[in-house]
């Protein structure tokens, strides 16, 4: 086969090519500080880092679900912690106001300050975390109890609903941070579509048989403020099971995001020195391979005729 000039500087011309793409894509890798600068460099590794991209920033978003859910679940947990105290010093009102030896003034005293733990379980059940009401189920924009607190109190209407907020905090995992109201307060429909609550009228009761020094109804009000505090202590202990278990999953999706965020950075980070001994390695092929192609091509049959 004969070799022709024009074959020899084809050659010489195709290899310097591929050395000057070779040299630009180690640039962009020193430049840029990846290893993959453009899908057309490693089209799998381009879908991996894709996809861990996206697990990361699903990731990102269920950790900031996980703490405002666990900002909401405390919050609530202190005001659930708030309504029991009140609850067992009812309870404590309640035994002392069963005292067979009280005066009726003396039931009268304990009655007023019934009330006004009364007036503020009404001002309670309207509490909010972050601008949200956290008793009224899904309805987190309307206060489940409308208008003022006052005595004595007859629950009518209850504006909030019987479901719980929730939060995604993982691929279809959704947590409820919230306690129902309508358990926490017992609350029923009447017949005529209207809301009763078992809990504020058991309050009531005990508040009127304070006032009317009616020791029955008093020691039938104290087995059912009894029930009441199991009821709460109930619910506090499901918001604590809820409380440790986003604990939990924000531990997780933390170490989850710092392993994918180290995948990535193996799989699409340069490693410098490398990069640079590989550069020059390149940068000196190619000098040597323009100095040896201009000694090959440089004779022609001109030079011969000389």
């Amino acid at each position: 086969m004969r070799v022709s000039n024009n074959i020899l500087s084809h050659n010489l011309l195709r290899n310097l090519e591929q050395s000057n793409k070779k040299m630009v894509l180690l640039q962009n890798q020193l430049s840029s500080g990846n290893t993959i600068t453009k899908p057309s460099d490693d089209p799998v590794g381009t879908e991996t880092v894709i996809r861990i991209n996206s697990t990361i920033s699903s990731m990102e978003q269920w950790k900031n679900n996980a703490s405002e859910a666990t900002s909401y679940l405390e919050s609530s947990e202190s005001v659930l912690s708030g309504m029991t105290a009140m609850l067992q010093r009812i309870r404590e009102l309640t035994v002392q106001g069963a005292n067979g030896s009280l005066f009726n003034t003396d039931r009268s005293q304990i009655a007023k300050e019934v009330d006004q733990l009364n007036m503020q379980f009404q001002v309670m059940a309207n509490s909010q975390v972050n601008s949200k009401y956290i008793f009224s189920g899904s309805k987190i924009d309307t206060p489940p109890i409308p208008g003022s607190a006052t005595v004595p109190f007859t629950l009518t209407q209850w504006d909030g609903n019987d479901k719980v907020i929730e939060f995604e905090v993982g691929p279809n995992v959704n947590i409820g941070v919230a306690i129902e109201g309508t358990k926490l307060f017992g609350i029923t429909y009447n017949a005529d579509n209207t809301e009763n609550s078992s809990f504020f009228n058991t309050l009531n009761k005990l508040s009127t048989s304070l006032s009317s020094g009616n020791e029955t109804q008093i020691n039938e009000a104290l087995d059912e403020i009894d029930g009441h505090l199991d009821n709460f202590l109930a619910l506090r202990s499901e918001l604590g099971a809820r409380t440790n278990r986003m604990s939990t999953i924000s531990d997780q999706l933390v170490n989850n995001t710092i392993n994918l965020k180290q995948n990535l950075s193996d799989l699409q980070d340069a490693d410098m020195a490398e990069t640079i001994m590989e550069f020059n390695s390149v940068n000196n092929t190619y000098k040597a391979a323009l100095s040896v192609g201009a000694q090959i091509i440089q004779p022609s049959l001109v030079d011969f005729m000389r």
